[in-house]
């Protein structure tokens, strides 16, 4: 997830859209307001705002008032949702997926297709990733999977071979301290600092045969898995080949503009695939991506496609059927998609997908490209997460961030975080 808006452009672009809205709205006797919530950054919000224009050019008698978060999305959602005053249409994505379904807050949508959720471009198994308990919680938007960015020009700079597919952890490592010391520039690295990245260790686990979490609602791994994964990122800090503590305490998840490698402080980042639309708008640096590293030979795919954000209808919405049309009209119209682009992820229809590739700039076709190039290299889908398990990046990061800073062991750390990981399931 990832914001670079400031408070102040997203209260103009929201006022910009309210007073549309608004004006449109009065001009007809019955108007039915709806509240729509996502994450994004600047890139993300002004392609948003240029669909909803569309749907009220197409759509007579709806208001639609937008709403974005930076990293407090889920927390402000989570409250919302408490208070019994979530918006009608909200985005999700995997992680905090199956969490909310299981707040009750969230509408099976099943008897909402295939009128007005006409969802026929979309494969049931891709409409599965939305699934929990046999039935359809959400519309996904678009595929994404996992993609390390990587500063081309740092590379060639320091004469170091990029990491690729054939790269395993060691290899990284290794190659992030050549990295680092072939620039030697004052506060820059090789490597961001990943320990405290949940969606990073996911990958790793997998790799090794475990998960976060198992189907029957359990942790997926034990202290052991986590000791291993602190102590590889410490060794690599103590090399110089990641950004130290103070850096990485201020990149908490995947949000661009925190993002060592867009602060320009470290030549990669871990992160999404669909990202670097969002990251190259941000950056001067040229970039390119590769998968996270491999677990060496006879490991296990760590990554697997994922739905990037799928749109959920909250379920005490008073207009459930004029958010499904809204979803529907988002996920499917060709002229929205070709807005959208692929900031928020390869789409889900073939169709919509041959009709925007004319449109895609180089940055943009680099996503499709990747998405289409690690297909036989992806594991299947891991199970919906349990209830609570929103918290569990937060968690992670304060274990991870104990480490860095010397303020508790990794042997402490690790049982730290199994046992506040216990206590949120």
């Amino acid at each position: 997830m990832s914001v670079e808006t400031t408070r102040r452009s997203v209260l103009m672009g929201a006022l910009g859209l309210a007073g549309a809205m608004t004006f449109f709205g009065a001009a007809y006797a019955e108007t039915t307001r709806l509240r729509l919530a996502w994450w994004g950054g600047n890139e993300r919000t002004r392609r948003t705002q240029e669909v909803l224009k569309l749907y009220q050019q197409r759509v007579n008698g709806v208001e639609l008032a937008g709403e974005v978060s930076n990293s407090e999305y889920f927390t402000k959602l989570a409250t919302q949702v408490v208070g019994r005053s979530a918006p009608d249409v909200f985005q999700l994505e995997p992680n905090s997926f199956a969490d909310f379904v299981k707040r009750d807050c969230v509408l099976a949508l099943d008897g909402l297709m295939p009128n007005p959720i006409d969802a026929a471009g979309i494969s049931r198994a891709m409409l599965d990733l939305c699934a929990v308990d046999g039935k359809v919680w959400g519309i996904p938007q678009a595929l994404n999977s996992f993609a390390m960015m990587y500063d081309k020009d740092a590379f060639a700079t320091a004469g170091v071979t990029p990491p690729d597919a054939q790269t395993s952890w060691d290899d990284y490592a290794d190659r992030m301290v050549e990295l680092t010391k072939a620039l030697n520039r004052r506060r820059y690295w090789g490597s961001c600092d990943a320990s405290g990245y949940s969606y990073a260790f996911q990958v790793w686990l997998r790799q090794r045969g475990r998960d976060l979490f198992t189907a029957d609602q359990a942790l997926g791994f034990g202290k052991d898995d986590v000791a291993e994964w602190f102590a590889y990122w410490d060794k690599l800090r103590q090399r110089g080949g990641c950004v130290p503590a103070d850096v990485a305490a201020l990149s908490p998840d995947s949000t661009i503009n925190l993002m060592p490698l867009i602060q320009g402080k470290a030549a990669t980042s871990f992160a999404f695939s669909n990202q670097i639309v969002g990251m190259q708008a941000t950056t001067p640096v040229q970039l390119a991506m590769t998968m996270f590293p491999n677990g060496g030979a006879g490991a296990k795919p760590g990554q697997f496609y994922r739905p990037a954000s799928s749109w959920s209808i909250y379920a005490q919405s008073p207009n459930p059927e004029a958010a499904a049309r809204f979803v529907n009209f988002f996920v499917s119209d060709p002229e929205a998609a070709k807005i959208l682009g692929v900031e928020r992820g390869v789409p889900m229809s073939p169709a919509l997908r041959a009709s925007i590739l004319p449109t895609l700039r180089p940055v943009e076709r680099a996503t499709v490209e990747y998405i289409d190039a690690i297909a036989d290299k992806v594991g299947p889908y891991p199970p919906p997460p349990p209830k609570g398990s929103q918290q569990f990046g937060q968690l992670m990061k304060r274990a991870a961030d104990a480490v860095a800073f010397n303020s508790a062991s990794i042997s402490d750390s690790a049982a730290t975080l199994m046992k506040d990981a216990h206590s949120i399931l």
